[in-house]
């Protein structure tokens, strides 16, 4: 069973009931197990998490053991819900409490005040309470209503949605699992997971993207991965916890590969949106007034946003158009004025309510969470790579080859897009290209493969075809492009050619693809990049 870390301690993991009956039981044994003889641990815990409710409650529990009532009563005090949930009566302390209880409340609170100004900093102790949780909560106990449950709580879904189903708790569904991504703090998520009724008698699964070496993006090329999973575990109302990844427990791990299919659909559907989205953005920037239906992103070239669009697209295109819309109406601005100052920062989902059409996951079609900020491209002139981001995710990272000295650094934007530069898929510039900022540089594929790495071109940016042909799918005009030394963190130790680089995330049969609908090259104009 797992054992999950946090610091040098460490727990067997079994599947826990959570019924009325054991409940006590179970707290005892974990007590009676646990390396802690004193509250020392969940003292720091506190500390770190001062408005953890379910923490207070277990201190609480631990110095009533001890006989430290005035102790007791201040945590259960600071429990608040948890503790007459739990006790199943109200909070009653008679008499002020002793000095010693005060000290160690201020303590806790200067502390607390201290971690506040460091919050950004990493944490292993989230996965204890979130086993914590899972042990000590009964089923059938309402320790949480709809409106204890934050938006990052959402399984995979807007807002909106999150709000309008948390009060029933996630419902499973038969085509495949509830999924929830998380970054750091996925122990909170899993208790209000939950809290909000378990996975409702399927499988929640908790998931994230692996971090980068420098630990300042998240690696969504190398895919997304599961973490941990709470699961319906008998008739009688138990869930059992399943870990995936090292990083949460030291136990033999359970088999993700069965959620492989499912995860790997709903980034492709994250994608999707994103693209999407970008390309709505980049119409109304261009034409002062968002599209009315999908097809307007395909036009012919020069107005070739998109090659086409793919089914899921169209069946998004409402409920992006309405997020669109209602963003630009709470900002009080035509949608163009909105988009050109912060296209993108925004989900164009978040709004959209849960009537709408929502993918097998929970999440609504048109939700580009967590891929909320603007595409954007950045190309390191170190690395000979270039990555398609958003915020801080890494969506693709391809090899390129460039010109040394002859590149330019810099801000640009796509100003152009052409299919066949030269007329043919096989000419100096490869079956695609897309001009940086109206110049003689350029995006473009290469007849001269081996040169990818290399300083070999006159100043543009080489790709191989297969690369260069998945970017030309997924970036409209518009879309900013970043040159520069050292921007992209470096290689994870052990991955050589680079886990996860290239068409298709290191899979280029899976590569990003739309549908050919227009007519997208330019076949009177002779290119002259720089190459």
């Amino acid at each position: 069973m797992p054992i999950l870390k946090s610091g040098s301690e460490r727990w067997r993991q079994e599947v826990f009931h959570l019924n009325e009956r054991n409940r006590n039981a179970q707290l005892a044994r974990f007590f009676q197990h646990n390396p802690i003889e004193d509250p020392l641990y969940l003292k720091k815990y506190v500390k770190e998490h001062p408005d953890n409710k379910m923490a207070w409650y277990l201190l609480g529990r631990e110095y009533t053991a001890q006989g430290k009532l005035a102790k007791a009563n201040y945590c259960f005090a600071q429990a608040g819900e948890i503790y007459e949930a739990f006790e199943e009566q109200k909070i009653s302390i008679d008499g002020p409490l002793p000095t010693a209880a005060l000290q160690e409340a201020a303590a806790i609170k200067r502390h607390a005040a201290a971690m506040e100004r460091k919050r950004g900093r990493k944490t292993r102790w989230l996965p204890l309470l979130a086993l914590l949780f899972l042990l000590a909560v009964p089923a059938g106990k309402e320790v949480a209503t709809s409106s204890d449950l934050p938006a990052a709580a959402e399984p995979a879904t807007s807002p909106a949605a999150a709000a309008a189903s948390a009060a029933a708790g996630p419902t499973a569904r038969a085509d495949g699992p509830l999924l929830y991504y998380a970054d750091a703090k996925w122990g909170d998520k899993l208790q209000q997971i939950v809290a909000g009724g378990g996975a409702g008698g399927g499988k929640a699964v908790i998931m994230s993207a692996p971090d980068s070496a420098d630990g300042k993006w998240r690696e969504w090329h190398r895919t997304v991965r599961p973490l941990v999973s709470v699961a319906q575990a008998d008739s009688v109302g138990g869930l059992a916890l399943s870990a995936y990844q090292p990083q949460v427990c030291d136990c033999q791990l359970a088999d993700g590969a069965p959620l492989t299919p499912a995860i790997q659909a709903w980034m492709q559907a994250r994608e999707t949106a994103a693209v999407l989205q970008s390309a709505m953005e980049a119409y109304a920037v261009r034409n002062g007034a968002l599209p009315d239906k999908p097809e307007q992103l395909s036009q012919p070239y020069p107005n070739n946003l998109l090659p086409g669009v793919s089914p899921g697209m169209k069946e998004a295109f409402p409920e992006a158009l309405k997020g669109l819309q209602e963003l630009a109406k709470a900002k009080g601005s035509l949608p163009v004025d909105v988009l050109a100052e912060d296209a993108g920062n925004t989900s164009a989902a978040a709004s959209v309510p849960q009537s709408q059409a929502a993918s097998s996951s929970g999440q609504p079609k048109a939700a580009t969470a967590p891929l909320k900020e603007p595409l954007r491209i950045l190309i390191d002139t170190e690395k000979h790579e270039l990555a398609l981001v958003s915020g801080r995710f890494i969506l693709r990272r391809y090899p390129v080859g460039l010109g040394g000295d002859k590149t330019p650094i810099g801000d640009f934007v796509i100003s152009e897009k052409v299919r066949n530069p030269n007329g043919k898929s096989n000419g100096d510039f490869g079956s695609r290209g897309m001009t940086l900022s109206d110049t003689l540089y350029a995006i473009h594929g290469t007849n001269k493969p081996s040169s990818i790495g290399k300083d070999e071109s006159h100043g543009c940016v080489r790709m191989q075809q297969a690369d260069v042909e998945e970017l030309y799918d997924m970036v409209p005009h518009g879309t900013k492009v970043t040159i520069g030394k050292g921007i992209l963190p470096p290689a994870q130790p052990g991955e050589g050619g680079g886990e996860g680089q290239g068409a298709g995330r290191g899979d280029p049969k899976s590569a990003f693809g739309l549908p050919l609908q227009t007519k997208d090259d330019n076949p009177g104009k002779t290119y002259k990049w720089l190459d």
